[in-house]
């Protein structure tokens, strides 16, 4: 296990005790033809309560990489292949952000095709490339990793990085708080 799947593991730890406290399980969008391993409970206005649970088989990076001739950052890539789990509302300072997961194998595979995507765009700009690994709550405001430097950072869709928020994936995931979202609200 890699520091940045040990530092995704202890998130996810302490994102179900967030939701422990409150005796819930974080929800996502439910899709039915859908079996996925984290689902817990039964669907209910189109959401379905999820538990990280470890992926059997690993998110395969191996085609991507051929495909684009380059290898990924292997932070990102232990960040997407660790886990099925929805995705995860967290504050890094004080900032929120949503953290991207796969939620089922077909989630990951279309995961990869968009992937792909934005590192041929971030080429065809003349870009460093990076990765998306989440959200903000600003429109076209991505998180992603440099995959030259391993840096989380920052940038608008089709602009270089323009903040860096950790050297690295590790020290990253281990600065992010946990946030309870209330569905009912």
């Amino acid at each position: 296990m890699t520091n940045a799947t040990t530092a995704l593991a202890e998130l996810h730890e302490r994102y179900a005790a967030c939701y422990a406290a409150k005796e819930r399980h974080p929800t996502t969008e439910y899709i039915s033809g859908w079996n996925a391993p984290c689902y817990r409970g039964k669907p209910a206005s189109g959401e379905i309560g999820w538990e990280a649970v470890p992926q059997e088989p690993e998110l395969d990076f191996s085609g991507v990489e051929h495909a684009l001739e380059m290898s990924i950052d292997q932070g990102v890539k232990d960040f997407y292949k660790a886990y099925y789990a929805g995705d995860m509302y967290v504050r890094f300072r004080d900032r929120p952000l949503v953290l991207l997961q796969v939620i089922h194998p077909e989630d990951g595979e279309r995961l990869l095709k968009n992937l792909i995507g934005h590192v041929m765009m971030k080429q065809r700009l003349e870009q460093a490339v990076t990765l998306f690994i989440g959200l903000t709550d600003e429109d076209d405001l991505m998180l992603t990793v440099n995959n030259q430097t391993g840096a989380v950072g920052l940038e608008y869709v089709g602009k270089d990085q323009h903040e860096i928020l950790a050297g690295d994936m590790e020290s990253f995931l281990r600065r992010l708080d946990p946030v309870y979202v209330d569905e009912s609200e």
